[in-house]
């Protein structure tokens, strides 16, 4: 059985989450490292990271919201909309109060329009935008829709405004510190980024800092975080010994006793069930609670069967 290793890291300032990846497959003897939600070198705070078969889980987190912590300064506007950009305007923010900086930040609530930044990792036909921005080349407007599900102000210390925010996967952060000096009509640019959480799973509380990985001398002693919470929310199947062999050939099975979808609607709503397609997005398990497979649970007339589309053994 396939051991699957997944972990969240604190990545430390000045990394790239590539470097992070490097440093995990040297530390692990791992060729094959993903992670999930790519931070800027300047931002710190939690990049789950997926070993070896985990990888492969790695699409079915990929919409998962985030939750940060930033700080923005106003009177400087950025071309990277962040500390480590060229100031391109300098205005006095002196007129501003508490009371309309919090009015503005809580304005961003809910769905919003955004504009990825020059300097992004966002393709234009395959290239890197921050690559062309860097040699002063046009980069063409992309514009997203993102959803601010929570804004928190935490703080205010004029010229500085520190808040949490939780928002949808996609959701550029410096942007949003960018539109809200737009906003008050002073500039303003990123001075500090922490990302607090990466779904339900993924946070701060058991993250690993890469000091620590380096002192861990097994891996035993390596806080794993198991592929069965983060699949808590699929539906399960337990399989019996011929079904494991059918499953790991890559073939589908017939499930005894599948779940009464007309009767539980509401249920297996929690379960990613499609009522037009009549799939289940569904994990199962062999006798020790091991995952085996990911697959969908599909009807034919009266009969359900798995097919597996990731196996694991």
């Amino acid at each position: 059985m396939s051991c699957l290793r997944i972990i969240s890291i604190d990545k430390p300032k000045g990394w790239t989450s590539f470097d992070v990846v490097r440093f995990v497959k040297r530390q692990f003897q791992e060729n094959k490292v993903g992670h999930l939600g790519t931070l800027d070198p300047m931002a710190t705070g939690v990049l789950p990271v997926f070993l070896g078969q985990a990888t492969r889980l790695i699409p079915l987190f990929n919409n998962v919201d985030k939750t940060y912590r930033a700080i923005c300064k106003f009177g400087e506007s950025t071309d990277t909309y962040d500390a480590e950009g060229t100031v391109t305007r300098t205005l006095d923010p002196s007129f501003l109060n508490t009371q309309e900086v919090t009015k503005a930040v809580y304005s961003f609530l809910g769905q919003q329009e955004q504009q990825t930044p020059a300097f992004s990792a966002a393709k234009v036909k395959g290239v890197p935008a921050y690559k062309l921005a860097r040699k002063g080349m046009k980069v063409p407007v992309k514009i997203r829709t993102v959803t601010f599900h929570e804004l928190k102000v935490e703080s205010v210390e004029l010229p500085f405004v520190q808040f949490k925010v939780h928002c949808s996967k996609g959701t550029y952060i410096r942007t949003l510190v960018n539109d809200l000096g737009l906003l008050l009509k002073v500039g303003a640019h990123l001075t500090s980024l922490e990302r607090l959480a990466c779904g339900a799973w993924f946070h701060s509380d058991n993250s690993v800092t890469i000091e620590q990985l380096k002192q861990m001398e097994s891996d035993p002693d390596v806080p794993w975080i198991s592929p069965l919470k983060l699949l808590n929310h699929l539906y399960t199947v337990s399989a019996t010994s011929q079904m494991l062999t059918d499953i790991k050939h890559g073939r589908r099975v017939e499930v005894p006793e599948p779940p009464d979808t007309e009767k539980n609607t509401k249920k297996y709503a929690e379960y990613e069930f499609s009522a037009e397609l009549k799939q289940i997005l569904t994990k199962v398990l062999d006798s020790d609670h091991n995952l085996v497979a990911i697959g969908y649970l599909m009807w034919e007339n009266d009969d359900c069967y798995f097919q597996p589309s990731k196996v694991f053994i």
